[in-house]
């Protein structure tokens, strides 16, 4: 009997078929539909970047002798209503989710690329108890035998995160990724989102990324032989003009199916190999793997919907206008946000201590900040960008995914970027016309809250800070950060 193995537009590793069970009798099906690229406003890249490698995907299983069809709808769910009993495999997205299971003959198999199964998690995340990332990781790297000597790890310690933190010396020039120029396919693909979606944020001139799997891996390799050596001691660090910094890129193409995290860790544990000097950055790659992406997987799936309006700072401002055309004179966020808008990416200490800080300090409903990340990354999902905003970059869900809040005022910037060097405003000012913003919206947020914070041993130091000020110099801070959370509604 013939059988129907349906694939979304990130489902394109072959390990999807493999664990399927089909054969070349079978048939595969596809789904371009309205919704899958509306549902967020999602940025033109991210739209070209899916079709563009689903559309190489039908191609080359056409020529390996597969039965492929693409559907074009409206919807999902009209697309459904056409097919019989379907093979499916489970979408982490809720929403995705939702609308496969309207359909009453389609059997969902669990999704064969990541680690830890489903079921597992609300084991490793129990409801009422702290989560932490660092034990589990540890769990992690000695399960999967993940840069191990026997039950050790590799250079005595599981995290060299205190080596990743180093700010960009002067005049330090950074090797450029291994970047892609748009085929035939991509580019008709492009033409078509650029009348289909012209409203979306975002450029596609400068769309570069790899559409196949083997362009996919061609990035990997790049990224192992030319740029790991420079990537951990230099991952947290931000400046002008180089988007890229030393990172590998290859977030997006792990979450399209392209390459697989197993086979990127592999690739990872071997460089070390051959690289031993690399074994902190070569830690710090697979910590963002094998440690954070699964987690962050883990707690969305352990969560319901009510996850994402999660608000525990009850912040109800407005997010800026300037996060959609970079128009602001703070060089960090016009820096990071046209970076955004030109190529869909940013590294996560630029989207962590940049976006969402600022959003966090200037009070942004978070719901409204988890929106915008999930439309403005090549490489965004929603299962990724909820724990990411609404734990991590806004603390809004009161601690479950991290200690403390990720705030800081403009010092930390300036030691980890070049940023405030040709800023219209002074890094070292907390008042006056001059003043860098985050200082004031620092010390306002910390006042705001100093009764919670003064409970937390990672943050009562800054309250004591704060009390220790100078009665009159505090207040002008707290009516200068004032003034400019009033200006951003």
């Amino acid at each position: 009997m013939k059988r129907s193995l349906l694939l979304l537009s990130y489902q394109l590793h072959p390990l999807y078929i493999t664990t399927s069970g089909i054969s070349k009798a079978d048939e595969i099906i596809f789904i371009d539909s309205d919704d899958q690229w509306t549902y967020y406003k999602f940025h033109k890249q991210r739209i070209v970047y899916h079709l563009s490698a689903m559309h190489h995907a039908i191609a080359s299983l056409k020529q390996s002798g597969y039965r492929v069809r693409l559907l074009q709808t409206k919807s999902v769910l009209e697309a459904l209503q056409t097919l019989g009993e379907v093979i499916a495999f489970k979408p982490t997205n809720r929403y995705e989710l939702k609308w496969l299971q309207t359909h009453q003959s389609i059997n969902l198999l669990e999704d064969p690329t990541f680690f830890i199964s489903e079921k597992e998690w609300y084991t490793l995340l129990p409801a009422g108890k702290p989560w932490k990332l660092d034990p589990l990781y540890r769990q992690f790297r000695q399960r999967f035998a993940v840069l191990m000597e026997g039950d050790k790890p590799m250079g005595g310690q599981y995290s060299f995160d205190a080596e990743n933190r180093g700010s960009p010396p002067p005049l330090w020039t950074v090797d450029p990724p291994r970047l892609f120029l748009p085929d035939a396919t991509t580019q008709a693909i492009m033409q078509s989102v650029e009348k289909r979606f012209a409203d979306h944020p975002g450029e596609l001139t400068t769309f570069a990324y790899p559409v196949t799997r083997l362009d996919a891996l061609t990035m990997m390799h790049d990224f192992f032989t030319s740029r790991i050596d420079t990537f951990g001691v230099y991952q947290d660090a931000m400046m002008v003009n180089e988007p890229w910094m030393s990172h590998s890129l290859l977030s997006a193409a792990m979450n399209l199916g392209l390459l697989s995290a197993k086979e990127v860790i592999e690739a990872a544990m071997k460089t070390y190999q051959t690289k031993p000097h690399t074994l902190a950055s070569i830690e710090g790659f697979i910590r963002q793997i094998l440690g954070w992406r699964e987690y962050v997987r883990g707690v969305y799936l352990v969560q319901d919907d009510a996850y994402l309006s999660l608000n525990t700072f009850n912040h109800q401002q407005d997010l800026p206008k300037f996060y959609y055309d970079g128009e602001t004179k703070m060089q960090c966020l016009q820096s990071t946000i046209q970076q955004t808008l030109t190529y869909g990416y940013n590294h996560h200490i630029q989207r962590l201590m940049i976006l969402s800080n600022y959003a966090n300090l200037v009070e942004v409903e978070p719901l409204q900040v988890n929106r915008w990340f999930n439309e403005m990354y090549i490489d965004s999902f929603e299962w990724i960008v909820a724990a990411n905003v609404i734990g991590m970059g806004m603390h809004a869900d009161g601690g479950k995914m991290s200690t403390k809040p990720y705030i800081s005022s403009g010092a930390y910037i300036d030691k980890m970027s070049n940023y405030c060097q040709d800023c219209a405003y002074v890094v070292t000012l907390k008042t006056g016309a001059k003043a860098c913003p985050f200082n004031s919206l620092y010390w306002q947020f910390i006042h705001k809250n100093k009764s919670d914070f003064s409970k937390n041993p990672r943050m009562a130091m800054m309250v004591k800070v704060l009390d220790k000020m100078d009665p009159d110099q505090r207040e002008a801070i707290l009516k200068q950060a004032k003034a400019i959370i009033h200006a951003s509604r």
